[in-house]
């Protein structure tokens, strides 16, 4: 042993010797740069990252807003200091061997980012003044502003989105862009690649693949027709969320929150230098929500993890990325109501209600398979994982390729109650038509008295209406998979002109096996399963099974797979010194392929007074379709730069969207495969982009037209309250609109974001004419401020939502065209506010914040009866925004 230490130290001590010699020699070469970075009220900036152009080198400011840089070669260097929500501001710094120079910086603010450079919806990366799209860009700060309780939620900081809300929870939630482009029509990207190839399938919504964390570095938003040439199938606008990657230096934030009805939640993120060219970020959340409307078992629970390498290289770098969510949510609507014209929430039935329950959770049925389980407190799931290689090459004579591939793969469900409308009991059972002569029994299925007997249903509940929902108990099991590539090569001329070729490559699967099964329940937070036992005068019938009215209502099964293929080549050209042009065209190539088992109805007992065993069941027959349908986009657009603070654009484009895959599943026969085609929007738009200190705003006006809209969807019969999937085609829609965001910071600390989108929308009957569309506000907008003075921060947050009308239309099959236009309905105006503080203790990265949303519970309904078409009922079910919650924070950065 003892010759052992002395062999060890016989080698390591001359090594260690060379080695201090080498590092003295080295930092004898060598300098140091260090300084400080504030805004214009000299309030330091923290976590700016100042880099030295052209190099890996850099470092991120601190707490304090000072930064250091060491061992930086001697040189006269660029250097650069940026943040997110500042303008960049570069300068010349000399080192000098053994030495240390200074090198202040003083950032003003860029709240609206007008000067930032943006990746989304360009042919190259360019400032947004000089786009010629509409784009807006959210950082950190507005994200944590917004205080989003959804994915969708952040986007009411943007311009032109006329439908942005959280009343379903955090995902699969509804949004629309310029009143007729509902959510099939927006892409969400992550670091530029789609989360799934088609954004809109049933039962699941883009957002369910993503989640907001401390990961997001910030989140650019195109509209219009030219994010179709950036992504498949995106006509109406690209949401792109970038994600940080590790810098120079090793940061990163900590986060804990709670907030009432339950809500637990841990973030993180941590990122920095593995070695000078290797880096690495993780990141992610895991929470666990009693929920703001408690379905009456643990519903919402899960979390996300996102990690990244980033290797830099001479000429570029390579980047891996993973990221997998595990999450539960739950499905809350709609909820009952009575009285349309003033929107009250149904006697017995709370702010905080839900109609889910925990007596529907996890009940069996007999079907001709087996048994088959409703697993309710499953919810929204979301099982996926999404692995992602990007790399990006510089080569001679300014040629640069990028391409980035994905594997995904998710397991998708969705359990929940579709809840019919309230109706009073007894009107329901007469509109059954029982036999004459008959007697009836309402009895709670769960509840009993002493003597263990069914308890009989109150028929004083609900303050003397007594109503009953008949409901539908869904669940959806959803596998998915999805190969993706995404290939570009840009050539840049003279400095000034980039031409860019795209191919983009997908693969994407999907199996859908659908169970719906009726209940009846009453009406009530957490309600109860209810039976009917109808007495005829030739004997008793057991009209519902353990609150069943039927065991399988509606069965779907299906698989497919679908192929996309297309290129894309455009071109951005600097005219003038203040004139760019942007053209690009698009074709794409869709092959579909779908399996869809065939269904009999069974009657289990052969008995048909027992009606809630009577099932839709596969008959293990199979329809076999194929389609293949091919378009193209195209997209030209100006912008001119009149100075370095004022800029006008003008853009046109044509697009198309393409079914998605399951839209083929409840085809009958290939004659209805050949129906569905691709819908097509055209865009007209054009405004002006204005930046300074003290005020920034961006302004635009639009026309869109959308042709070619058949669509499908659940519905539920308004009397009987039957489950059943239809498929409609409508009218085509037109709408022309007013867009702009205004950023004021009217005196020092204080900053004032105003956001507002005015649209007319209108369907187009064949004969041209164009009558009101539904459900859609004319006016839409946001107003916030933000107070900051030293540590401390306080905001209000205002969002208005118009009236919408609920249009009825009847399509006449002889004339081909939709000949009469109801309006049964309006919805009335809504408008919510949050509020909240924070506190950055002194020379600590320690935050500390209080926010309250919704501040004097708003209901706010975001639809009403949307499945039941044409139907103006007294009582009726609706979708709410989310009730008032109150959240604490703690954060700390380093």
């Amino acid at each position: 042993m003892k010759n052992l230490f002395t062999s060890i130290r016989e080698f390591f001590i001359p090594l260690m010797l060379i080695f201090l010699f080498t590092a003295h020699l080295y930092a004898q070469n060598t300098g140091t740069i260090k300084g400080k970075i504030t805004d214009e009220q000299k309030n330091p900036i923290p976590f700016a990252n100042v880099v030295l152009i052209g190099t890996t080198t850099g470092a991120a400011s601190d707490v304090n807003g000072n930064y250091t840089i060491n061992n930086v070669a001697e040189g006269t260097y660029q250097i650069k200091a940026s943040v997110v929500g500042y303008k960049a501001v570069t300068k010349e710094v000399k080192v000098s061997a053994g030495e240390t120079s200074t090198v202040d910086f003083t950032l003003s603010a860029d709240v609206l980012n007008l000067e930032s450079v943006v990746v989304t919806g360009t042919i190259s990366p360019i400032p947004k003044l000089e786009s010629s799209v509409a784009i807006s860009t959210l950082t950190p700060k507005e994200i944590e502003q917004a205080n989003p309780r959804s994915t969708t939620e952040q986007l009411r900081y943007v311009p032109g989105f006329t439908r942005v809300e959280s009343s379903g929870g955090e995902v699969n939630e509804n949004i629309s862009v310029r009143g007729i482009l509902g959510v099939e029509y927006v892409m969400f990207m992550e670091d530029g690649l789609p989360v799934f190839p088609t954004m809109h399938t049933f039962f699941m919504n883009a957002d369910n693949l993503f989640r907001m964390d401390e990961n997001i570095q910030s989140i650019e938003i195109v509209r219009g027709g030219n994010s179709a040439l950036f992504g498949s199938n995106t006509p109406g606008a690209i949401i792109n969320y970038i994600n940080k990657t590790g810098g120079p230096t090793f940061s990163g934030i900590v986060k804990a929150t709670a907030a009432t009805e339950g809500l637990a939640r841990y973030d993180f993120n941590i990122g920095g230098p593995i070695s000078e060219d290797l880096r690495f970020n993780i990141g992610g959340f895991y929470r666990y929500d009693r929920g703001s409307r408690y379905p009456g078992f643990p519903g919402i629970r899960g979390g996300q993890i996102k990690a990244n390498l980033l290797k830099l290289l001479d000429n570029g770098y390579i980047k891996a990325s993973l990221k997998i969510i595990d999450d539960r949510n739950q499905f809350i609507l709609p909820l009952p109501f009575q009285n349309p014209d003033d929107p009250q929430y149904v006697p017995g039935f709370s702010d905080y209600g839900a109609m889910n329950t925990d007596e529907a959770n996890n009940l069996t049925v007999p079907t001709p398979s087996g048994d088959l389980n409703f697993p309710l407190d499953d919810g929204l799931r979301t099982q996926a994982y999404w692995l992602t290689t990007e790399v990006n090459f510089e080569f001679p004579d300014d040629w640069t390729l990028k391409n980035s591939a994905q594997l995904m793969s998710n397991n998708q469900g969705w359990n929940g109650i579709f809840t019919g409308n309230p109706i009073n009991a007894n009107d329901w059972v007469k509109g059954l038509g029982l036999p004459s002569g008959s007697t009836y029994q309402l009895l709670y299925t769960n509840h009993f008295d002493a003597n263990g007997n069914k308890l009989p249903f109150d028929m004083s509940s609900n303050g003397g209406l007594a109503l009953l929902s008949p409901s539908t108990l869904v669940t959806v099991n959803k596998p998915m998979s999805a190969f993706q590539d995404q290939l570009q090569i840009l050539k840049t001329i003279d400095k000034k002109h980039t031409l860019t070729l795209g191919v983009y490559f997908a693969n994407y699967t999907q199996t859908n096996r659908w169970n719906f099964a009726d209940i009846l329940m009453d009406v009530r937070d957490n309600p109860r399963l209810v039976d009917l036992v109808v007495n005829t005068p030739s004997g008793t019938i057991n009209y519902t099974s353990n609150g069943f009215r039927n065991y399988n209502s509606l069965y779907r099964n299906g698989t497919g797979s679908t192929t996309i293929l297309s290129t894309m080549f455009g071109g951005s050209f600097q005219l003038t010194e203040q004139l760019r042009a942007d053209v690009g065209f698009r074709y794409e190539l869709n092959d579909f392929v779908q399996d869809a088992e065939n269904y009999s109805s069974v009657d289990l007992d052969n008995d048909p007074n027992t009606r809630y065993n009577n099932e839709q069941w596969g008959n293990k027959s199979f329809r076999h379709f194929k389609r293949n349908i091919d378009d193209w986009a195209l997209s030209a657009g100006l912008n001119y730069k009149l100075n370095n603070n004022v800029a006008f654009y003008a853009q046109g484009s044509r697009a198309f969207k393409m079914p998605a895959l399951d839209e083929f599943l409840d085809a009958a026969a290939q004659q209805q495969i050949d129906i569905f085609g691709n819908k097509r929007v055209v865009t007209f738009e054009g405004g002006v982009k204005y930046s300074s200190p003290l005020l920034s705003f961006t302004a635009d006006a639009f026309w869109v037209e959308l042709t070619n809209i058949i669509g499908q969807g659940f519905e539920t019969d308004p009397v009987t309250g039957q489950g059943k999937w239809v498929v409609r085609s409508s009218p085509d829609n037109r709408a022309t609109g007013l867009e702009a965001e205004v950023s004021v910071t009217p005196i020092e600390g204080l900053n004032i974001l105003a956001v507002g989108t005015y649209t007319n929308p209108k369907n187009v009957e064949g004969t041209g004419t164009a009558l009101t569309a539904g459900g859609i506000p004319k006016l839409i907008g946001n107003l916030s401020a933000r107070y900051t003075y030293q540590g401390f921060s306080a905001y209000a947050d205002f969002h208005y939502v118009g009236s919408r009308d609920q249009v009825d239309a009847s399509y006449d099959p002889v004339l081909g065209k939709y000949t009469k236009y109801n309006l049964y309905w309006t919805l009335p105006a809504y408008n919510y506010m949050n509020i909240g503080v924070s506190y950055r203790f002194p020379g600590e990265a320690v935050t500390l914040s209080f926010d309250v949303l919704n501040l004097y519970q708003s209901i706010g309904l975001e639809e009403g009866n949307p499945r039941t078409p044409g139907v103006k009922t007294y009582y009726y079910v609706a979708r709410p925004i989310l009730p008032r919650r109150a959240m604490l924070s703690l954060s700390y950065q380093f």
